[in-house]
């Protein structure tokens, strides 16, 4: 590719950029969530004092507002903006290793380029009230719940194949709108003792290790949900794709690395949600889910009832934003926290523990999921776009990451 002296001038800037986030990954292991760059970089790469890295954040800050860009490119534009908002996260979460406390809203600002809006716990109660009518019997609503959603976990055997088939079928869809690269590939692996419920680490060269944490049942819904968020459209096509489109064919290596907490998770987290609804309507995912998943499973059920009660269910994931604001915020102790899950999330003791833990661990992280799912389904489905079009708005934003602030209304 011809490189003109603009693109060179952010080339020098994005090479030192990556440098510098691996830098700040040997402080914190799960900072570099994925790299594909040149792996002489990595290999050089050595532990500095974090004060010393915060001065070469600032350093490539100034050199990149420095940069008057010429020709009115627009792409280049957009470049030199993406740069500067993971630069200042990045500059973010060296103060944070350093000690620098915040709230919960000015880390939401800070590390992913946007603030979700933050609803009472209790503003949840219409949807659990739903739920209630539609799980008739006696005792609390959080047993109740958990006794009907029973019947629908796949049988610990029975969860390779299952699991296995949701991916199948959400590559299938994911390939009839988007072009895969021929040696594309994923391969599961099944593990324990994990704050989160599955995921996707991608290594490059279009190939990710998916693993899925087998310390709380898998339900039925949970399959597809997953299949779709830690492989296709989720993290698997949105990691392939920069790798193919920016990487490779641009040589935009800025795009060879990925900063969990940074701006970029909120787009990668939103669209790896909303991927589900893309690929398979409601009716669609209950058809296939009864004429494929539950015969693998070995599973019987009203499905149509039980995707009634789900419906309801997702209208309570807000929640998590909530409930994570208060524990980091110092308003509920963890215990606090949990009693919060129990009682509004509906989440079993044993959920509500993992959850807390993730809470503490990633912190307004949590923000990425449903808020990030929400922006990314107004500005694909914006004006009552048909399903191609949406599917072409949704490779865009895969291709060419743009932040919160660019399209979140």
């Amino acid at each position: 590719m011809n490189r003109t002296p603009d693109n060179q001038q952010l080339d020098d800037i994005a090479k030192d950029y990556v440098k510098l986030v691996l830098a700040v990954g040997l402080h914190d292991a799960s900072y570099v969530d994925a790299y594909y760059g040149p792996e002489s970089w990595r290999e050089k790469c050595q532990l500095q004092p974090l004060r010393s890295l915060k001065r070469d954040v600032a350093a490539l800050l100034g050199r990149l507002g420095a940069l008057k860009l010429t020709g009115g490119d627009r792409r280049l534009l957009e470049r030199q903006e993406f740069l500067g908002k993971q630069l200042a996260s990045v500059e973010y979460y060296i103060n944070h290793l350093l000690g620098s406390e915040s709230c919960f809203a000015t880390e939401s600002t800070g590390l992913y380029d946007t603030q979700a809006e933050i609803f009472s716990p209790e503003s949840f109660q219409p949807a659990l009230d739903d739920i209630d009518c539609l799980l008739p019997g006696s005792g609390e609503l959080t047993g109740r719940f958990d006794a009907y959603r029973a019947q629908f976990i796949v049988p610990e055997h029975q969860i390779p194949k299952v699991f296995s088939a949701a991916v199948e079928k959400s590559r299938e869809l994911t390939s009839t709108y988007i072009d895969l690269p021929e040696n594309e590939s994923f391969r599961i692996e099944f593990v324990n003792d994990k704050v989160w419920s599955a995921y996707n680490w991608y290594q490059g060269d279009y190939q990710s290790l998916i693993q899925l944490n087998q310390d709380q049942p898998l339900y039925l819904e949970r399959c597809m949900q997953l299949a779709s968020h830690e492989g296709y459209p989720g993290h698997h096509l949105f990691n392939l794709l920069q790798e193919r489109e920016l990487v490779r064919e641009a040589q935009w290596f800025e795009y060879a690395i990925y900063p969990l907490y940074s701006p970029i998770s909120f787009l990668s987290e939103g669209s790896a949600n909303y991927g589900l609804s893309l690929i398979m309507s409601d009716c669609e995912l209950i058809e296939f889910e009864h004429e494929h998943l539950m015969p693998l499973a070995g599973m019987t059920g009203d499905i149509e009832h039980y995707h009634k009660v789900l419906r309801c269910y997702k209208q309570l994931a807000h929640l998590d934003n909530s409930v994570c604001q208060q524990l980091i915020d110092g308003k509920v102790s963890p215990n606090e926290a949990e009693s919060l899950l129990v009682r509004f999330g509906l989440y079993s003791e044993s959920r509500a523990k993992q959850r807390v833990k993730f809470y503490q661990a990633n912190r307004a992280y949590v923000i990425n999921y449903n808020h990030g799912e929400d922006s990314v389904a107004r500005w694909v489905e914006r004006g009552e776009a048909d399903k191609n079009e949406r599917w072409k708005r949704f490779e865009s934003l895969l291709k060419r990451p743009l932040m919160a602030s660019q399209f979140v209304s």
